[in-house]
């Protein structure tokens, strides 16, 4: 029972942490894939990166909940002073300490790539209301005419 095993708790606190990684790190490739298909506008590949971005974080969370179990486990609570104890605990050397670094970096690094793309995003819709909004000859409305832009 990782509870009273520190070894093993670092053992398995590692492996989520394995998981979480190698899951930010497909988010991440994703994120950079949506911002590509965002500048090229094409729909149908948002559509089916959502999806997989979605899945993603999905799993994502479930590891977050899994390690969230592990501190509640050892009787720490599952905030962000809870897992410096656990750490302190199971892993007094700092053997985790370059895969916490590695989490720090590509959570920031798919911050970042997120808030990019709402920017573009943020962008297109202005453009587009200011190109097809209220009194617009494009506007598309009743009696006008509406085109297409490359």
């Amino acid at each position: 029972m990782p509870s009273h095993d520190p070894t093993l708790c670092r053992e398995q606190l590692a492996t989520l942490m394995a998981e979480q990684n190698a899951h930010l790190a497909a988010l991440e490739s994703l994120l950079t894939q949506e911002y590509e298909l965002l500048q090229t506008r094409d729909a149908e590949g948002l559509e089916n990166a959502g999806t997989a971005r979605q899945q993603c974080l999905g799993h994502i969370l479930r590891i977050e909940d899994e390690r969230r179990a592990l501190s509640r486990a050892t009787g720490r609570n599952e905030d962000t002073a809870g897992l410096h104890s656990l750490l302190a605990w199971c892993d007094p050397t700092g053997l985790l300490i370059p895969a916490i670094q590695e989490y720090r970096e590509r959570t920031q690094r798919c911050r970042e790539h997120n808030d990019r793309n709402g920017i573009l995003v943020n962008g297109r819709l202005q453009q587009e209301a200011r190109t097809y909004g209220p009194g617009s000859d494009e506007s598309g409305g009743y009696g006008r005419k509406l085109t297409t832009r490359a």
